[in-house]
C-alpha cells in the first residue's frame, strides 16, 4: 500500500510538471542577408565574395521553430532555418564559377536554450543560443565542368536570437526577432570540396500558436 502511494505521488508530480510547462509552435519571415566570406575552392584557390540572400525571391526565406518552457523562465527549442546564400555574380563569374549557391537553402537545424525575461509594457523579451548542424542545398558549377546539385551534410552550426513576443490571446503571440547563424561549411563538390564559413543574419516577424 505504501509503494502504491509513494507511485501515485510521482506520477501526481510528473504529470503537475507536464501541466505547468507550455508549448508552442513559431512560423516567421523576414529579411536574410550574409556578409562576406572566404571560399576555398576544389581546384585548391580561395577567393572572397559577399552573398545575396533574396529573402522574398522563390523560394523565400522562412523559419520554423518548436519551444518548449519547462518554466516561466526557461525552456528548450528545436529552430529550422530556410536561409539562403548566392555568391556575388560578378566575383563568383571572375573566379570560374557558371553557379555558386544554396538556392534551396543553406537550411540550419538547431538545438536552442531559450530564456524569458520580464513583461515590459504587454511585450516580453526573448533570448536564445544552441548549436546543431546545416543540411545545405548545395548549387556549384565552374565554366564548363560537372554541376553539383543536391542537399549534403554541411556541418556544424551556432545559433543566436534575440526579440520580444506581445500576447494576442491565451493562444497566439506576435513575435519579432534578430537570429544569427554561423555555418561552418564543408560540402562535396565535383573534384573535390568547397568550404567556407557563411554567417546569415535575419529580422524575423511571425507568430506563435501556444498548447
Amino acid at each position: 500500500m505504501g509503494r502504491l502511494k509513494a507511485l501515485l505521488l510521482a506520477i501526481g508530480l510528473v504529470t503537475s510538471g507536464v501541466a505547468m510547462a507550455e508549448s508552442e509552435f513559431s512560423i516567421m519571415s523576414g529579411i536574410q542577408a550574409s556578409p562576406h566570406s572566404t571560399v576555398h575552392t576544389a581546384q585548391g584557390d580561395s577567393f572572397y565574395t559577399s552573398w545575396e540572400g533574396k529573402s522574398l525571391s522563390f523560394p523565400p526565406y522562412y523559419l520554423f521553430r518548436y519551444t518548449n518552457w519547462v518554466n516561466d523562465d526557461w525552456g528548450y527549442a528545436v529552430n529550422f532555418a530556410h536561409a539562403k546564400a548566392y555568391a556575388d555574380p560578378p566575383t563568383r563569374v571572375a573566379n570560374g564559377f557558371t553557379v555558386l549557391e544554396f538556392t534551396d537553402g543553406a537550411n540550419p537545424l538547431t538545438i536552442m536554450t531559450m530564456r524569458r525575461f520580464e513583461t515590459m509594457g504587454g511585450y516580453r523579451p526573448y533570448a536564445g543560443l544552441g548549436v546543431g548542424i546545416s543540411l545545405p542545398h548545395v548549387e556549384e558549377e565552374r565554366n564548363g565542368g560537372v554541376k553539383t546539385f543536391g542537399y549534403q551534410y554541411g556541418g556544424p552550426v551556432l545559433v543566436g536570437t534575440g526579440g520580444v513576443s506581445y500576447d494576442l490571446n491565451d493562444k497566439w503571440r506576435l513575435n519579432t526577432e534578430l537570429q544569427v547563424h554561423y555555418l561552418k561549411l564543408d560540402v562535396r563538390v565535383a573534384g573535390g570540396r568547397l568550404k567556407t564559413n557563411l554567417i546569415t543574419n535575419a529580422i524575423n516577424i511571425g507568430a506563435s500558436y501556444r498548447f
